[in-house]
């Protein structure tokens, strides 16, 4: 990838702690980050890329929440675009509570607990929680993100109709394929973000879509609660 006007091996990386970074894959040096997801329990990176830690006062929301601004779902880089591609939670938050706790060998240690920053809410549950339609906006909402490596800032955003714990595709026609928890799979333009179809299978996507070729023909899969859907163009189709 093109870096300052070189070529140069890289890592395009986005953490679940809300800041993107772009490392140099062969020595691991830190060039550059930034949040993108809204982050308050840090300022910033220093110029080795450490955070710097901004501690939220009892009862505060810390944002990104305990599940982070995005997680395992698997990102996308696409050297047609030039764009870095994530599912993410944005607005999402945690209130953390610490608690005293006798250390007893061989036992679980924890020293708090984590609860919604909204009264009677749930937070946002992982892959293996639901139900998926008890959360609202205001517990944060999932999204497609498009980064620019080179800045980190973001180029389009994609809402989806819940928390999103789908992986990315993108291909070399400049489309990008992404499901989310309440089912829907989507195509986008991987330049612009816009919607150009989607459909609901009817079950929870919390995996990441595959592309290969099938007797002369592209497919694209992706796994919806128990079931394994394909999709390819239709014979004699443009």
């Amino acid at each position: 990838m093109d870096w300052n006007g070189s070529p140069r091996k890289l890592i395009l990386w986005g953490n679940r702690n809300g800041f993107f970074y772009v490392l140099d894959r062969t020595t691991g040096k830190f060039l550059t980050g930034r949040p993108f997801v809204k982050v308050n329990w840090a300022s910033g990176l220093d110029a080795n890329g450490r955070p710097i830690p901004t501690p939220q006062p009892p009862g505060a929301s810390t944002f990104p929440g305990i599940q982070g601004g995005t997680n395992w779902y698997s990102p996308s880089y696409s050297p047609r675009t030039g764009l870095f591609y994530l599912s993410t939670w944005e607005n999402y938050s945690t209130v953390f509570t610490g608690v005293d706790v006798d250390y007893r060998e061989g036992l679980r240690y924890t020293g708090g607990a984590n609860t919604s920053p909204i009264a009677g809410a749930d937070n946002p549950a992982g892959a293996r929680q639901g139900p998926v339609n008890t959360y609202t906006e205001a517990l944060g909402r999932g999204a497609v993100i498009a980064l620019d490596p080179h800045t980190g800032k973001k180029k389009w955003s994609f809402e989806m109709h819940d928390v999103n714990v789908g992986g990315i595709l993108t291909t070399a026609s400049d489309l990008l394929f992404a499901g989310g928890r309440e089912g829907y799979f989507q195509a986008l333009d991987a330049r612009t973000g816009a919607l150009l179809w989607k459909v609901n299978l009817g079950g929870e996507i919390i995996a990441g879509p595959i592309s290969y070729q099938l007797d002369g023909k592209q497919c694209v899969s992706i796994a919806s609660g128990n079931s394994l859907f394909v999709f390819a163009l239709r014979d004699g189709a443009n």
